[in-house]
C-alpha cells in the first residue's frame, strides 16, 4: 500500500548518536513504501538498513545496532509481531524502539502490537513526514534516557569514589587514635598527671577520643553496609554509667542537663552491649548538638512485651515532618543548620536492623525530638 507523497523535508532532528549516524531498520515487503523511506532516511542524515522478509531479521539488526526498528506486520514469510517479540527476547536488541507499519489499524491490532513490545504504532497509508516525527520523537526519548544514564553513572562513581577515600581515611586514623588512646590510658593509670584541673581535662580528652573511636567504628561499618552482632544478657546499669563517663563532661560545659530515668523494673534483654552503646552514644551526641543552653535531654528504658523500648528526648529545635524519614540516610544533614557528619543517625538505623528492631524520631512536647528505639531480645 501507497503512502500519501509530500514535499521532502529538512533535517531537524538527531543526525548522530555518539560520533556515529542515526540507524534505522527498517523491514517491509513493499518496494514502493521502501523507496519512499529511504529517502526521507537520506533527507535526515540518517542511514537506512531494509530488509523485505522476516528470515535472518534477527541477524540483520544485531549487524546493524539500529537505533529505531520499523517493522510491518504482514510479510510473505511471517508478522512483524514475532519478529519484535524476537527482539525482546535478545539481550542486545531488547531496547531498541519499535514502531509498526500496518494497514491493520484496529485495536485489537494495536494491543498485539504493543503486548509484542512495541513503542509506536503507524497505519498506513500515511504522511512521510509523520514517520520521520514519530523517529525523531523516540530519539529524543532515547537521548534523554541515555543523559540521565550517563548522569546517574558519574553520580554513582562520584559515591564510589567518595566511599573509597572515606574508608582510607577512616580505617587509617583508626591506627594513630587507637595509640593516642593507650597512651591516656597509661597517663592516667600511672598517675602521671596529679594536679585535679590538669586530670580533669585529661578525662575529657579521653572522653572524647572514645567518642571519635565510635564514629569511625560507624563510618566503617556503613562503609561496609554490616555490623556483627555479639548477643549477651545486657548489663544496663554499667551501659548507663560508661554513657555518663562519657558525655556528663561535654553536657557539664555546654550547660544542658543529662538525665537518665531510672527504669521501672530491671532490664532483662539479650541484645549486643557494644552496639546498643554506640547507638545511645549517637543519639546523645545528636541531642546535645541540637540542645541550647539550660535545656535537659533526658534517657528512658521500659519493658515492651518480650523486649524493651528506649527514648532519647531532646529540646532542640525539632525536625520538621519532611526530614523524618531522610535524617536516618547516610549523609544527610538536617536543615536546622548545626554541623554534622551525616553518619549517626544512618549507622543508628542500620545497627537497629541488625538486632532486629527499629528507630524512629517524633515530635517532643513542648518542643524538640524524641528518638524512639525498639529492640527485640534475641
Amino acid at each position: 500500500m501507497a503512502m500519501e507523497p509530500v514535499a521532502p523535508q529538512p533535517k531537524s532532528g538527531p543526525q548522530a548518536v555518539g560520533q556515529r549516524k542515526v540507524v534505522i531498520f527498517m523491514l517491509e515487503d513493499d518496494p514502493t513504501i521502501a523507496a519512499l523511506v529511504q529517502d526521507a532516511v537520506e533527507m535526515q542524515g540518517w542511514q537506512l538498513v531494509h530488509r523485505e522478509t522476516c528470515a535472518g531479521t534477527l541477524e540483520a539488526v544485531k549487524a546493524a545496532k539500529p537505533d529505531i526498528a520499523l517493522l510491518d506486520v504482514n510479510l510473505p514469510d511471517g508478522e512483524g509481531y514475532s519478529v519484535c517479540e524476537a527482539l525482546r527476547r535478545e539481550a542486545g536488541c531488547s531496547a531498541i524502539p519499535v514502531i509498526f507499519l500496518t494497514s491493520r489499524g484496529d485495536v485489537t491490532s494495536r494491543l498485539k502490537g504493543f503486548s509484542a513490545g512495541a513503542q509506536d504504532y503507524v497505519t498506513k497509508p500515511f504522511l512521510i513526514q509523520e514517520l520521520v516525527a514519530r523517529v525523531q520523537a523516540h530519539l529524543a526519548i532515547q537521548a534523554r534516557q541515555a543523559a540521565l544514564s550517563e548522569e546517574l553513572l558519574k553520580s554513582r562513581l562520584h559515591d564510589r569514589v567518595r566511599q573509597d577515600i572515606m574508608d582510607m581515611v577512616v580505617h587509617d586514623l583508626s591506627a594513630p587514635l587507637g595509640t593516642v588512646k593507650l597512651t591516656l590510658d597509661m597517663i592516667t593509670t600511672r598517675g602521671f598527671v596529679t594536679d585535679p584541673a590538669y586530670a580533669r581535662y585529661l578525662k575529657s580528652a579521653e572522653n572524647s577520643l572514645e567518642y571519635a573511636l565510635v564514629m569511625i567504628a560507624g563510618l566503617l561499618d556503613l562503609g561496609a553496609g554490616t555490623v556483627k552482632v555479639e548477643a549477651r544478657a545486657l548489663d544496663y546499669p554499667g551501659l548507663v554509667q560508661r554513657l555518663q563517663k562519657m558525655f556528663g563532661p561535654q553536657f557539664e560545659i555546654k550547660r544542658v542537663a543529662l538525665d537518665f530515668v531510672p527504669p521501672a523494673a530491671a532490664v532483662r534483654l539479650v541484645s549486643d552491649q557494644t552496639l546498643l552503646f554506640r547507638i545511645l552514644a549517637n543519639l546523645l551526641s545528636n541531642a546535645l548538638k541540637f540542645s541550647p543552653a539550660g535545656a535537659a535531654v533526658s534517657v528512658r528504658v521500659a519493658a515492651s512485651g518480650t523486649g524493651l523500648r528506649l527514648e532519647v528526648t531532646d529540646a532542640g529545635t525539632g525536625i520538621p515532618a519532611s526530614e523524618k524519614e531522610a535524617i536516618f540516610k547516610k549523609y544527610h544533614r538536617a536543615s536546622a543548620g548545626v554541623p554534622g557528619s551525616g553518619i549517626g543517625l544512618a549507622f543508628c538505623r542500620m545497627a537497629c536492623e541488625a538486632l532486629k528492631g527499629r528507630i524512629r524520631v517524633e515530635d517532643a512536647a513542648p518542643r524538640g525530638s524524641r528518638f524512639v528505639v525498639e529492640l527485640p531480645s534475641l
